[in-house]
């Protein structure tokens, strides 16, 4: 038997045809593989490739499935892969606790899919600005060069129109459906005034125009950055976990209280104010526009609209921060959505403030424009806008203030030890029921009680609207005490000390000898009690007497406040769930 060796120059002509047809096909299809691999890595992204090798799976054996599962999470899921894509949480998470080769196969294919489906916005994204770059190749016993366009995908290339396999373009993805389309250009930066108004124009405005369109320009720049802000909340947060079932639709409706209405004002107005640069970027008249956003009807129902969102937010960071603590599918989902390019790097706790963050800066942006307008009525009507501004931020931060009030009030009440009131039996009678959370909280913090020269206690001093109490603090609760100047008082039961002062009968008097104290007098039936206070400062026992006083002269006027039944109820919705989305 003779030995053909590969330099023997009669080697091919020895082959019989099918191996010199094999040897060709083989040629051709090194030939493709090659342009195929660079056109693979010139044009695709990491979430293309994810994409294509996900639709690999479905026709994989249950060993091959095992295999290529490993390598797919190597090259797309593993935190180190270079080619690391978006990984829904719910994978994440049982990735974190598993090893990928142990996974069932039933669990391999459906996490392949959920990533697949998970990389599908992108794909859609990218598909129309793709372009197609026809790759000549030569096919066996073909001297005629054929293009990437007469090859179907079931011969594993892409299609020029850039079709994938297994992605259908018949129907939205859960993901696309939370896409706003108005909102994906909010995804660019805006357009300056500068680079699209004509240089002329430019060279013929006066300084103070010049200000003027700058001052202008900021106002329109950064509603778009709040409402993208805001787009992010709807589609980052509260859209998935809807879906996924993490929290209730009464729960986001809680956390995030009249969001799909406070992104639809946001972005009216930013559409007007878009509508004013459209001959050549050059705004004239603003001053309708802001008043008819800040001003009126229109006004008053952002402010109640704004008032609500921001007045829940101490609340809702305290819920969310808890729920991540107690449930680890909820934690690894909002840490898998923080991680999303949409935030910026910024996490929940830092985005869902930007509403209150934004009232903040309407009044100083509006009085920069008035200050740059020369037009006497145009002036008004900015500055009237600017006013309105005002009383919107006062009402939200009142609103904001009495419901962190409340949310106190509530903490203190589920600490609260009223055990303390039983050497008196009168008084325990009357307070051992006391909700505090049915009252009004006006001012609140820590004094030092001077019982007797000798006896002090540290308390922390709660003003309602008709009481002044005094809780003391005992590992974790708020323990309401009677005190007694003497130890036979204590044995007798009489000439107790209460911790709670009515208003309604006390005034005040100056300690002569301690600028940071001052005496609460309480008089009553059988005679008057004295307690004196002290302030940790000579400015905060002034806060304390000037706060006090206008309770006194309050419940004097008008008598019992009207909340003492009804509690917080503009605040809870009237019942029910405390931070109800009625409030």
């Amino acid at each position: 038997m003779s030995i053909i060796g590969a330099e023997d120059e009669d080697f091919e002509n020895d082959l019989d045809p099918v191996s010199n047809f094999l040897k060709k096909f083989c040629l051709w299809y090194l030939h493709l593989l090659a342009h195929f691999l660079i056109f693979i890595f010139l044009v695709l992204s990491p979430s293309q490739l994810c994409y294509l090798h996900a639709d690999l799976f479905k026709n994989l054996s249950t060993k091959e499935t095992k295999k290529q599962f490993v390598e797919f999470y190597n090259s797309f899921l593993d935190k180190s892969a270079i080619l690391r894509v978006q990984i829904p949480h719910n994978v994440s998470f049982e990735l974190d606790r598993t090893r990928p080769d142990l996974l069932s196969e039933e669990q391999q294919r459906k996490f392949v899919q959920d990533v697949q489906l998970a990389q599908a916005p992108e794909i859609i994204l990218i598909l129309s600005p793709i372009p197609f770059i026809p790759i000549p190749l030569y096919l066996p016993h073909s001297s005629s060069p054929v293009l990437l366009s007469s090859i179907s995908v079931d011969e594993g290339v892409l299609l020029p129109e850039g079709v994938l396999p297994g992605l259908s373009l018949s129907g939205p993805t859960p993901q696309q459906e939370e896409q706003d389309p108005r909102l994906l250009e909010l995804e660019q930066d805006p357009p300056n005034w500068r680079e699209h108004t004509p240089p002329d124009t430019l060279k013929d405005l006066s300084k103070k125009e010049t200000k003027r369109q700058e001052v202008i320009n900021e106002l329109f720049a950064t509603e778009h950055a709040h409402v993208r802000m805001l787009s992010v909340l709807q589609t980052v947060f509260w859209k998935p976990l809807e879906r996924e079932e993490l929290m209730t639709a009464t729960e986001l409706a809680t956390i995030f209280p009249s969001l799909d209405e406070i992104i639809d004002m946001h972005y009216a107005f930013y559409e007007h104010l878009k509508k004013l640069r459209q001959h050549n970027f050059i705004v004239k008249a603003i001053g309708t526009t802001l008043l008819n956003r800040f001003g009126g009807t229109e006004g008053e129902w952002f402010q109640k609209l704004t008032s609500r969102f921001c007045s829940h937010q101490t609340w809702a960071l305290e819920q969310l921060k808890m729920r991540q603590k107690k449930d680890p599918r909820f934690n690894s989902f909002i840490l898998e959505a923080e991680s999303r390019p949409q935030c910026r790097r910024l996490q929940l706790k830092d985005i869902i403030p930007t509403e209150m963050q934004r009232l903040t800066k309407y009044p100083l942006l509006l009085e920069n424009i008035a200050k740059c307008t020369e037009d006497t009525l145009e002036k008004e009507s900015i500055q009237q806008s600017a006013e309105c501004c005002r009383k919107i931020l006062n009402h939200v931060n009142e609103e904001v203030k009495q419901m962190e009030n409340l949310l106190t009030l509530k903490d203190y009440q589920r600490r609260l030890d009223t055990s303390g009131l039983k050497p008196s039996n009168e008084l325990y009678l009357e307070y051992k029921y006391l909700d505090l959370a049915q009252r009004r909280m006006i001012y609140e913090g820590p004094l030092t009680w001077r019982v007797t020269k000798e006896k002090t206690l540290e308390v922390q001093c709660v003003l309602l609207g008709d009481l002044l109490v005094l809780l003391q603090k005992q590992d974790d609760k708020m323990v309401l005490k009677c005190q007694s100047k003497s130890n036979i008082a204590v044995q007798e039961g009489k000439q107790m000390l209460s911790p709670i002062i009515k208003l309604d009968s006390a005034f005040l008097r100056e300690v002569a000898t301690d600028r940071k104290a001052f005496y609460v007098i309480f008089t009553w039936d059988s005679g008057a009690q004295i307690y004196e206070l002290v302030a940790q400062s000579v400015g905060e026992r002034k806060n304390w007497t000037d706060v006090i006083k206008m309770a006194v002269d309050e419940l004097k006027k008008t008598g019992p406040p009207s909340d003492l039944k009804r509690g917080n109820s503009i605040l809870t919705g009237g019942g029910g769930n405390p931070y109800s989305p009625t409030t």
